[in-house]
Protein backbone atom coordinates (compact mmCIF):
# COMPACT_ATOMS: atom_id res chain seq x y z
CA UNK A 1 0.00 0.00 0.00
CA UNK A 2 2.75 2.69 0.61
CA UNK A 3 4.60 1.44 -1.97
CA UNK A 4 1.72 2.71 -4.17
CA UNK A 5 0.76 5.76 -2.56
CA UNK A 6 5.00 6.75 -3.05
CA UNK A 7 4.75 5.80 -6.65
CA UNK A 8 1.57 8.03 -6.85
CA UNK A 9 3.08 10.96 -4.86
CA UNK A 10 5.79 10.52 -7.52
CA UNK A 11 4.10 10.70 -10.17
CA UNK A 12 2.07 13.71 -9.09
CA UNK A 13 5.15 15.69 -8.46
CA UNK A 14 6.79 14.45 -11.85
CA UNK A 15 3.43 16.09 -13.67
CA UNK A 16 3.83 19.36 -11.28
CA UNK A 17 7.33 19.92 -12.28
CA UNK A 18 6.78 19.04 -16.25
CA UNK A 19 3.84 21.24 -16.02
CA UNK A 20 5.61 24.09 -14.46
CA UNK A 21 9.01 23.55 -16.77
CA UNK A 22 6.60 23.55 -19.89
CA UNK A 23 4.71 26.82 -18.46
CA UNK A 24 8.25 28.73 -17.58
CA UNK A 25 9.47 27.91 -20.98
CA UNK A 26 8.27 30.99 -23.19
CA UNK A 27 8.43 32.04 -26.99
CA UNK A 28 11.27 34.04 -27.65
CA UNK A 29 10.54 37.50 -28.22
CA UNK A 30 10.10 39.19 -31.56
CA UNK A 31 13.50 40.83 -32.91
CA UNK A 32 13.59 44.44 -32.67
CA UNK A 33 13.13 45.84 -36.54
CA UNK A 34 16.09 47.54 -37.59
CA UNK A 35 14.28 50.85 -38.29
CA UNK A 36 12.24 51.04 -35.00
CA UNK A 37 15.98 50.40 -33.48
CA UNK A 38 16.76 53.35 -35.53
CA UNK A 39 13.95 55.44 -34.51
CA UNK A 40 14.76 54.68 -30.61
CA UNK A 41 18.50 55.92 -30.90
CA UNK A 42 17.16 59.17 -32.80
CA UNK A 43 14.81 60.41 -29.85
CA UNK A 44 18.03 60.10 -27.61
CA UNK A 45 20.41 62.12 -30.16
CA UNK A 46 20.59 65.89 -31.90
CA UNK A 47 21.90 66.31 -35.08
CA UNK A 48 25.17 67.72 -33.54
CA UNK A 49 26.23 64.34 -32.17
CA UNK A 50 24.45 62.68 -35.31
CA UNK A 51 26.74 64.16 -37.58
CA UNK A 52 29.42 63.72 -35.57
CA UNK A 53 29.44 60.11 -35.29
CA UNK A 54 28.73 60.15 -39.18
CA UNK A 55 32.21 61.55 -40.07
CA UNK A 56 33.61 58.87 -38.13
CA UNK A 57 31.30 56.11 -39.10
CA UNK A 58 33.00 54.57 -42.67
CA UNK A 59 29.63 53.26 -43.12
CA UNK A 60 27.51 56.51 -43.44
CA UNK A 61 27.58 58.80 -46.56
CA UNK A 62 27.31 62.29 -46.51
CA UNK A 63 26.23 64.77 -49.37
CA UNK A 64 24.27 67.73 -50.89
CA UNK A 65 21.18 66.48 -52.36
CA UNK A 66 18.33 68.17 -53.92
CA UNK A 67 14.77 67.36 -54.98
CA UNK A 68 14.54 69.33 -57.76
CA UNK A 69 11.14 71.19 -59.21
CA UNK A 70 8.53 69.49 -60.90
CA UNK A 71 8.20 71.02 -64.13
CA UNK A 72 5.41 68.45 -66.40
CA UNK A 73 8.06 66.15 -67.66
CA UNK A 74 10.02 64.08 -64.79
CA UNK A 75 13.76 63.71 -66.26
CA UNK A 76 14.83 60.22 -66.68
CA UNK A 77 17.18 58.42 -64.21
CA UNK A 78 19.83 56.56 -65.65
CA UNK A 79 21.18 54.00 -63.67
CA UNK A 80 24.54 52.43 -63.61
CA UNK A 81 23.34 49.46 -65.55
CA UNK A 82 21.89 51.33 -68.18
CA UNK A 83 18.29 51.28 -66.91
CA UNK A 84 15.66 54.09 -66.38
CA UNK A 85 14.64 53.73 -63.36
CA UNK A 86 11.49 55.30 -63.80
CA UNK A 87 10.49 52.96 -66.37
CA UNK A 88 10.81 49.60 -63.94
CA UNK A 89 7.31 48.13 -63.47
CA UNK A 90 5.91 49.38 -60.16
CA UNK A 91 8.05 52.54 -59.81
CA UNK A 92 5.67 55.49 -59.40
CA UNK A 93 2.88 53.34 -57.10
CA UNK A 94 6.44 51.50 -55.38
CA UNK A 95 7.51 55.11 -54.37
CA UNK A 96 4.23 56.75 -53.22
CA UNK A 97 3.13 53.15 -50.92
CA UNK A 98 6.39 53.29 -49.62
CA UNK A 99 6.43 57.31 -48.93
CA UNK A 100 9.80 57.25 -50.88
CA UNK A 101 11.45 60.37 -51.76
CA UNK A 102 13.81 60.30 -54.85
CA UNK A 103 16.80 62.73 -54.69
CA UNK A 104 19.22 63.88 -56.91
CA UNK A 105 22.98 64.11 -55.31
CA UNK A 106 24.16 67.03 -56.17
CA UNK A 107 27.63 66.94 -54.33
CA UNK A 108 29.21 64.12 -52.20
CA UNK A 109 31.19 65.17 -49.14
CA UNK A 110 32.09 61.65 -47.72
CA UNK A 111 31.72 58.59 -49.82
CA UNK A 112 29.94 58.53 -52.83
CA UNK A 113 26.58 57.15 -53.80
CA UNK A 114 26.56 54.01 -56.17
CA UNK A 115 23.32 55.88 -58.31
CA UNK A 116 23.12 58.89 -59.50
CA UNK A 117 19.71 59.84 -57.13
CA UNK A 118 18.56 58.17 -53.99
CA UNK A 119 15.48 57.26 -52.53
CA UNK A 120 14.99 57.73 -49.04
CA UNK A 121 11.47 57.32 -47.14
CA UNK A 122 9.83 60.14 -45.62
CA UNK A 123 10.31 60.70 -41.67
CA UNK A 124 7.06 62.33 -39.68
CA UNK A 125 7.70 63.80 -36.16
CA UNK A 126 9.17 61.02 -33.77
CA UNK A 127 8.50 62.83 -30.02
CA UNK A 128 10.82 61.97 -27.14
CA UNK A 129 9.54 59.00 -24.57
CA UNK A 130 12.31 58.56 -21.76
CA UNK A 131 14.78 61.51 -22.74
CA UNK A 132 14.46 64.73 -21.87
CA UNK A 133 15.24 65.83 -25.59
CA UNK A 134 12.85 67.88 -28.30
CA UNK A 135 11.39 65.34 -30.89
CA UNK A 136 12.84 64.59 -33.60
CA UNK A 137 12.39 66.84 -36.61
CA UNK A 138 10.28 65.50 -39.34
CA UNK A 139 11.63 64.82 -43.21
CA UNK A 140 9.67 66.04 -45.74
CA UNK A 141 11.72 66.88 -49.00
CA UNK A 142 9.53 68.60 -51.04
CA UNK A 143 10.29 69.53 -54.66
CA UNK A 144 12.53 72.74 -54.68
CA UNK A 145 14.39 71.70 -51.54
CA UNK A 146 17.63 71.06 -50.65
CA UNK A 147 19.39 68.88 -47.53
CA UNK A 148 22.92 67.95 -46.54
CA UNK A 149 21.87 64.51 -45.58
CA UNK A 150 23.59 61.53 -43.54
CA UNK A 151 22.35 58.51 -45.37
CA UNK A 152 23.32 54.59 -44.41
CA UNK A 153 22.68 51.74 -47.10
CA UNK A 154 19.82 49.57 -46.14
CA UNK A 155 19.76 45.47 -46.57
CA UNK A 156 16.97 43.02 -47.75
CA UNK A 157 16.06 42.71 -43.95
CA UNK A 158 15.97 46.19 -43.24
CA UNK A 159 13.93 46.94 -45.92
CA UNK A 160 11.50 44.06 -44.89
CA UNK A 161 11.50 44.99 -41.56
CA UNK A 162 10.16 48.39 -42.86
CA UNK A 163 8.16 48.15 -45.63
CA UNK A 164 7.17 44.43 -45.41
CA UNK A 165 7.46 41.52 -47.33
CA UNK A 166 6.02 42.86 -50.48
CA UNK A 167 8.76 45.38 -51.20
CA UNK A 168 10.93 42.35 -52.53
CA UNK A 169 8.62 42.30 -55.76
CA UNK A 170 9.95 45.26 -56.63
CA UNK A 171 13.71 44.94 -57.85
CA UNK A 172 14.47 48.08 -58.23
CA UNK A 173 14.14 48.58 -54.33
CA UNK A 174 17.79 47.68 -53.61
CA UNK A 175 20.72 48.25 -51.32
CA UNK A 176 22.05 50.98 -54.52
CA UNK A 177 19.39 52.74 -54.43
CA UNK A 178 17.43 52.70 -51.16
CA UNK A 179 19.10 54.82 -48.32
CA UNK A 180 17.69 55.60 -44.95
CA UNK A 181 18.24 58.91 -42.98
CA UNK A 182 21.32 57.91 -40.05
CA UNK A 183 19.21 58.84 -37.45
CA UNK A 184 16.08 59.94 -38.44
CA UNK A 185 15.36 63.54 -39.34
CA UNK A 186 18.66 64.60 -37.10
CA UNK A 187 20.51 63.08 -40.32
CA UNK A 188 19.16 66.36 -42.25
CA UNK A 189 19.75 69.66 -42.67
CA UNK A 190 18.18 72.12 -44.77
CA UNK A 191 20.11 74.12 -46.96
CA UNK A 192 16.96 75.59 -49.24
CA UNK A 193 13.26 75.55 -48.52
CA UNK A 194 10.79 76.75 -51.31
CA UNK A 195 9.98 80.32 -49.99
CA UNK A 196 6.09 79.42 -50.64
CA UNK A 197 5.68 76.73 -48.67
CA UNK A 198 6.13 77.25 -44.82
CA UNK A 199 8.91 75.79 -42.93
CA UNK A 200 8.21 72.63 -40.49
CA UNK A 201 9.22 74.33 -36.66
CA UNK A 202 12.02 72.09 -35.80
CA UNK A 203 13.57 71.55 -39.43
CA UNK A 204 16.97 72.37 -39.03
CA UNK A 205 18.10 75.41 -41.58
CA UNK A 206 21.69 75.72 -42.09
CA UNK A 207 23.97 78.63 -45.12
CA UNK A 208 25.45 77.16 -47.75
CA UNK A 209 28.87 77.83 -46.41
CA UNK A 210 28.35 74.54 -44.17
CA UNK A 211 29.12 72.47 -47.10
CA UNK A 212 32.49 74.08 -47.28
CA UNK A 213 33.12 73.52 -43.53
CA UNK A 214 31.83 69.48 -44.20
CA UNK A 215 34.93 68.98 -47.18
CA UNK A 216 37.33 70.95 -44.39
CA UNK A 217 36.14 68.58 -42.02
CA UNK A 218 36.54 65.87 -43.84
CA UNK A 219 39.46 65.89 -45.18
CA UNK A 220 41.02 66.08 -41.67
CA UNK A 221 38.95 64.05 -39.61
CA UNK A 222 40.84 61.00 -40.13
CA UNK A 223 43.80 62.30 -38.49
CA UNK A 224 41.48 62.67 -35.24
CA UNK A 225 40.81 58.67 -35.33
CA UNK A 226 44.26 57.84 -35.17
CA UNK A 227 46.53 56.60 -32.62
CA UNK A 228 49.35 58.87 -32.98
CA UNK A 229 48.95 62.05 -34.42
CA UNK A 230 51.87 63.43 -36.03
CA UNK A 231 52.49 66.79 -35.57
CA UNK A 232 51.22 67.84 -38.73
CA UNK A 233 48.10 66.45 -38.71
CA UNK A 234 47.61 68.13 -35.43
CA UNK A 235 48.70 71.31 -36.60
CA UNK A 236 45.84 70.68 -39.90
CA UNK A 237 42.92 69.66 -37.12
CA UNK A 238 43.78 72.95 -35.44
CA UNK A 239 43.72 75.17 -38.87
CA UNK A 240 40.48 73.71 -39.57
CA UNK A 241 38.89 74.27 -36.20
CA UNK A 242 39.73 77.29 -36.59
CA UNK A 243 39.08 78.13 -40.69
CA UNK A 244 35.26 76.75 -40.27
CA UNK A 245 32.58 79.59 -40.59
CA UNK A 246 29.84 78.28 -39.48
CA UNK A 247 27.97 77.82 -36.00
CA UNK A 248 26.38 74.80 -36.84
CA UNK A 249 29.86 72.96 -38.44
CA UNK A 250 32.05 74.05 -35.26
CA UNK A 251 30.14 72.26 -32.73
CA UNK A 252 29.77 69.19 -35.42
CA UNK A 253 33.92 69.59 -35.11
CA UNK A 254 34.06 70.08 -31.69
CA UNK A 255 32.30 66.79 -30.96
CA UNK A 256 34.64 64.98 -33.41
CA UNK A 257 36.97 65.84 -31.01
CA UNK A 258 36.09 65.32 -28.09
CA UNK A 259 36.01 61.62 -27.69
CA UNK A 260 40.01 62.17 -29.02
CA UNK A 261 40.97 64.96 -27.12
CA UNK A 262 38.80 64.90 -24.11
CA UNK A 263 36.25 67.28 -23.46
CA UNK A 264 36.55 70.15 -26.19
CA UNK A 265 34.80 73.28 -25.50
CA UNK A 266 32.05 74.00 -28.01
CA UNK A 267 32.94 77.40 -29.70
CA UNK A 268 28.97 78.24 -29.96
CA UNK A 269 28.87 77.88 -26.08
CA UNK A 270 31.43 80.18 -24.84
Amino acid sequence: MKKHIVLSLLLVVTCVLFGQDKSAKKDPPEPVPFWLTEARMAVGSNYVETFAEAFKDPNILIGVFERPLELGQVTPTILSSGEILENFPGYLAATRRYSLNKLRCVKALKGEPPEPVVLVPTFLYIFRSLYDRPPVPPFIPVHGSKWVLALKKTSKEYRIARFGDDVEEYKFLNDRTVFSLFRCGHGALCLKWPEEIEQFEDMVKVPEGIVDDFEAIQRVVTYTQKEKIEPNELDAINKTSKMLKTDVAKSIFAKVLSGKFGKVQDPNDG
